[in-house]
């Protein structure tokens, strides 16, 4: 999931803030390469996909369906057929469904953390300044997202023979 993100963010252009130090500053192996603002940032977005992801989890069952169902032991798909319900033998049950969900919210919280990961210096605060300056990130990012479409809406009508 993160080499095409990783591909996408390398083709960025480089940006100098200052002429004068980058010309004049080098890197030395003992530099760090992980700052204070990279784990504000990677904590900060770690942080709000585990709370939303377990909010999902344990309480969408409560958000999203009428009835209530076992986390634990509902199966994926039903196993008989109900024509008074209009359920089919191998339709997904509700809890395959909320999985679904759950997955689908986190790529798409993972593909637009991709926008904020283009900024790298700590005073950049406007995400959208250098939002169309590489044809490639977007060429990228429209891909994953028609691939993360094609998954959720498309393939599971698929059937092998």
């Amino acid at each position: 999931m993160d080499t095409l993100a990783t591909v996408a963010i390398c083709t960025e252009p480089f940006e100098v803030k200052n002429v004068s130090e980058a010309s004049t500053a080098r890197i030395s192996r003992k530099d760090r390469i992980m700052n204070a603002v990279m784990w504000r940032n990677i904590l900060g977005q770690s942080l709000y996909q585990l709370l939303a992801i377990l909010i999902l989890m344990y309480a969408g069952h409560a958000m999203f369906f009428d009835e209530p169902f076992n986390l634990v032991t509902e199966k994926m798909r039903y196993e008989e057929s109900n024509p008074d319900l209009g359920i089919v033998a191998g339709d997904p049950t509700d809890k395959m469904v909320l999985h679904t969900f759950i997955f689908h919210t986190f790529v798409l919280m993972s593909l637009f953390n991709q926008i904020n990961c283009r900024l790298i210096y700590e005073d950049d605060l406007n995400i959208f300044r250098t939002l169309f300056n590489n044809f490639w990130f977007w060429l990228i990012f429209l891909f994953e997202m028609a691939l993360q479409n094609y998954m959720i809406y498309m393939a599971p009508g698929y059937q092998l023979s």
